[in-house]
């Protein structure tokens, strides 16, 4: 008797965690894939970003991905990504940069190596704005 109502406490644990995890994702918005806008990334260096998405988030939208090192040997790297839209005209609408990020050297085998990083703007840009994404290992003019 103890086994049947410990199963049905389970399913129905597992039911609950089903419908709050699936309600939780659904509200994403996948901008690059609903056609929205294009990601465009662009590499400099020995940092090269393995993949980025954009995703609405309440009245604005985020930039996310993942950074990875192109070599096995060295110390970690500190890093941005550099991230400017433009509208379908060609205007720049809006630039913004990650924190940095230290990549550490590619350990073939091993997830580690992959660092993440997140970018929030304010504003949906309009449909078929461009987003250039350029991973950057150096300092900027403008830093001080």
């Amino acid at each position: 008797m103890e086994k049947k109502v410990l199963k049905l406490v389970t399913v129905m644990v597992l039911g609950v965690l089903t419908v709050v995890i699936s309600g939780c994702v659904t509200d994403r918005v996948n901008l690059a894939d609903s056609g929205m806008l294009t990601l465009e990334q662009h590499t400099t260096g020995k940092v090269y970003i393995a993949w980025s998405d954009a995703y609405e988030d309440g009245d604005g939208f985020v930039v996310t991905g993942a950074l990875r090192r192109r070599d096995t040997i060295g110390l970690p790297i500190k890093t941005h990504v550099d991230i400017t839209i433009q509208s379908p005209d060609g205007t720049i609408i809006d630039e913004s940069r990650s924190s940095d990020v230290h990549v550490p050297r590619r350990i073939i085998g091993r997830g580690q190596s992959l660092k993440r990083f997140r970018v929030r703007f304010s504003g949906i840009p309009p449909q078929g704005s461009l987003v250039r994404l350029v991973s950057h290992s150096g300092l900027h003019n403008d830093a001080t």
